[in-house]
């Protein structure tokens, strides 16, 4: 069943979206829509279709701060991993266990992101 559900989807993302809808808002609700939007990692066109169409809203809180970690967290291993591949290391270091588990960290959170949308 899950593997049809993508299909489907495959199928919707090739879809053009040709027309054009547009629609008035104050201030204060252009801010809303779009801190809105933001917060659950969505364009604004996107969150506002998603709403639309009935589909489900989820906010994973803290995902900023845990993304900005694995970020410091990858830009250290890459440092690291150039330093050892140049010699400039003192002994050699096995960093693909390292590596992997960072991959898998980042798999588990877009994961997490694609279900929560």
């Amino acid at each position: 069943m899950e593997i049809e559900n993508k299909n489907e989807n495959a199928e919707k993302a090739k879809e053009t979206r040709s027309e054009i809808l547009r629609f008035r808002v104050t201030p204060e609700e252009r801010t809303k829509i779009e801190h809105k939007a933001l917060s659950s990692y969505r364009t604004v066109s996107t969150y506002l279709r998603d709403c639309a169409l009935g589909k489900s809203i989820v906010v994973v809180p803290d995902v900023g701060s845990l993304i900005t970690e694995l970020r410091r967290l990858g830009n250290n291993l890459n440092q690291i991993a150039r330093a050892v591949n140049s010699g400039y290391a003192g002994s050699v270091v096995n960093l693909t266990e390292t590596q992997e588990g960072v991959k898998g960290i980042w798999q588990s959170l877009n994961s997490l992101l694609r279900d929560a949308r």
